[in-house]
């Protein structure tokens, strides 16, 4: 029977790599070609930014949804295969694998924790044993493991994160209509600012870049009006692209 195993993945690079985004989407490609399932999305999770905690440029942490027929065990090993043929030297990876049953309201307070505080390994390590969740260190300090099963516990919990994966975002251009949005990509629906819907007729910018945001488990676009001098009624994305370091290579997501 097919069910969602989610993949958490964190540190996966350095300046001038590609980033954790972008290893995500390669890492779900992969286990689409090995025909292991079909991969549901990518969801990123802005965590803590301290000095106290390495990190890339804005320590955001990545989660595969990966719907499948296969066991977290069975999906180990090939994703460890493919994070070691991505390793990027000085980057301190981490991967993490379960199911929704695995996490409990430690874990998902762990996860909200990771945003506001910095969190031990060892503590990671002790929560993920206990709940049968399965971590791998692939490098480095393999401090990974901490963002990535924080990713993990976000992305179960539903209500945190926007998707830089989803049918259909990367092709959106220009102004389309809310109709076009959700029958040309997997969105469930667009609300404003309130959480009300909007009409499947409004029309929206896309500003070349549409990424929805993850709302009560479901991939939601979150639209505000914009201010547009010819008067005509438009919506504009509120999740917008971040900016990366002058040298940061890693691609935007």
């Amino acid at each position: 029977m097919k069910r969602i195993v989610y993949i958490g993945l964190d540190d996966t690079d350095v300046i001038g790599s590609p980033g954790t985004g972008r290893v995500a989407r390669g890492l779900a490609e992969y286990l689409e070609s090995l025909t292991f399932g079909y991969s549901k999305g990518v969801i990123r999770h802005q965590l803590l930014v301290d000095p106290r905690i390495r990190y890339t440029s804005h320590n955001s942490s990545k989660c595969i949804l990966f719907e499948t027929e296969r066991s977290s065990i069975e999906l180990q090993q090939p994703c460890i295969k493919y994070l070691a043929e991505h390793f990027q030297e000085g980057s301190d990876p981490g991967l993490c694998i379960g199911t929704k049953e695995q996490v409990s309201g430690e874990l998902l307070v762990l996860g909200h924790l990771a945003q506001s505080d910095v969190i031990q390994k060892q503590n990671v390590i002790n929560l993920a044993n206990g709940a049968g969740v399965l971590l791998a260190e692939l490098g480095g300090t393999g401090d990974g493991i901490i963002g990535a099963l924080a990713g993990f516990a976000l992305t179960v919990g539903g209500n945190d994160g926007r998707y830089v994966q989803l049918r259909g975002i990367k092709e959106i251009e220009g102004l389309i209509t809310v109709e076009q949005v959700k029958a040309k990509t997997d969105t469930a629906c667009v609300v404003d600012e309130q959480g009300h819907l909007v009409s499947d007729k409004e029309i929206i910018d896309s500003l070349g870049w549409l990424r929805p945001s993850l709302v009560d488990g479901r991939p939601v676009l979150r639209v505000r009006l914009a201010n547009n001098p010819a008067g005509k009624r438009i919506w504009e994305p509120v999740e917008r692209r971040h900016t990366k370091p002058a040298d940061y290579e890693g691609g935007q997501s």
